[in-house]
C-alpha cells in the first residue's frame, strides 16, 4: 500500500489490477474500474476456512492451527499452517518451517523458511497483468509455463 494523502491510500483491485484510492479506515468499497467490491482488511486464520473465494486487498496470515481451502487473491500472504488452493499474491508470500501450501501460486516473491512444504506450481516476478507486453521474460524463470516444485522437510 502506498500513501498518498493522510486519510487516503491506495490499493490495487484484487479483480482487474487497476489502482483505486480509499479511505485509510474503509473496510471494502467498489472498484470504479470493473465494479467489484473490494475487501481492505487483513486477515488472520487461526482454524479451518474453506471458501469459493478469498479476496482482499490487505494481508492474510494463516496461523499455525490454521488451513484455507480457497482461491486467494491477496497484497501479501504469510502461511504458518495449511494453504490448499490457487493463490495470486501481489506482494510477497512468505512459508514459515510450519507452513504447509499445495496448489497454484502467483506472486511478486516468496519467501520459504527451512522445512516449508510448497508442492505445485509457481511463478514469480511480476504478474502477468502488470506485465510490459514486450518485456522479456525474467531471467532464470521459464517463458510462462509454471514450473512444478516441490520441497520436503
Amino acid at each position: 500500500h502506498k500513501s498518498v494523502t493522510s486519510g487516503q491510500r491506495e490499493v490495487l483491485c484484487t479483480h482487474c489490477g487497476k489502482p483505486t484510492q480509499v479511505a485509510r479506515r474503509a473496510m471494502s468499497v467498489f472498484c470504479p474500474h470493473c465494479r467489484q467490491r473490494l475487501i481492505l482488511e487483513d486477515f488472520k486464520i487461526k482454524t479451518y476456512y474453506a471458501v469459493r473465494d478469498f479476496s482482499t486487498c490487505g494481508d492474510i496470515v494463516v496461523e499455525r492451527r490454521g488451513h484455507v481451502v480457497a482461491p486467494i487473491r491477496v497484497g501479501n500472504l504469510t502461511v504458518k499452517g495449511k494453504v490448499q488452493g490457487r493463490v495470486r499474491a501481489r506482494g510477497r508470500v512468505y512459508i514459515s518451517k510450519t507452513g504447509w501450501f499445495k496448489g497454484e501460486l502467483e506472486a511478486k516473491s516468496l519467501q520459504l523458511e527451512q522445512g516449508a512444504v510448497l508442492e505445485g506450481f509457481v511463478r514469480i516476478g511480476v504478474p502477468p497483468d502488470e506485465a510490459e507486453p514486450n518485456a522479456s521474460p525474467v531471467k532464470g524463470l521459464s517463458s510462462g509455463t509454471p514450473e512444478p516444485v516441490a520441497t520436503s522437510r
